[in-house]
């Protein structure tokens, strides 16, 4: 009898013990999916240390502008010839009055648009002609009749 009631606590020894070891692995698994899980982790980070996470980013930024930085070539003069000069000069000559003739242009067609729409509708153009008054209700002063 004393076998059968050794091997009987045992068996409930191990069951404790393996329950145990169960739970401590679920924990432990809680912890490591808890550890792995950054985008909740930088979140929680960002709103606990914001000015810190401004700082970094304006560091880093920094950093990876000068790292990077192309260095500067010195500029080649080409030469032009007489006829690239004078198209040149006179295209920057003519930009001024081309942009003044494409506004007046702009502005013909705009007005011309607006009066044939206008025209066409004359209604949608002056709400206040309607046939009905707005309000049938006397008005009525806050301080008194």
């Amino acid at each position: 009898m004393d076998r059968k009631i050794a091997e009987k606590s045992e068996v409930e020894r191990l069951i404790q013990l393996s329950a145990a070891a169960r739970s401590r692995l679920t924990l432990d698994a809680i912890a490591l999916r808890e550890k792995l899980d950054v985008p909740t982790r930088i979140r929680h980070s960002l709103q606990e240390k914001p000015g810190i996470w401004v700082t970094g980013s304006i560091v880093s930024g920094l950093a990876a502008s000068m790292l990077f930085r192309r260095k500067k070539s010195a500029p080649t003069e080409k030469s032009r010839g007489i006829t690239s000069t004078l198209l040149g000069l006179t295209l920057t000559a003519a930009r001024p009055m081309l942009k003044i003739w494409l506004g007046d242009a702009l502005r013909k067609w705009l007005t011309h648009r607006m009066t044939a729409t206008l025209v066409s509708n004359p209604t949608a153009s002056h709400p206040s002609h309607t046939s009905q008054p707005l309000s049938r209700k006397p008005h009525a002063h806050p301080s008194g009749p």
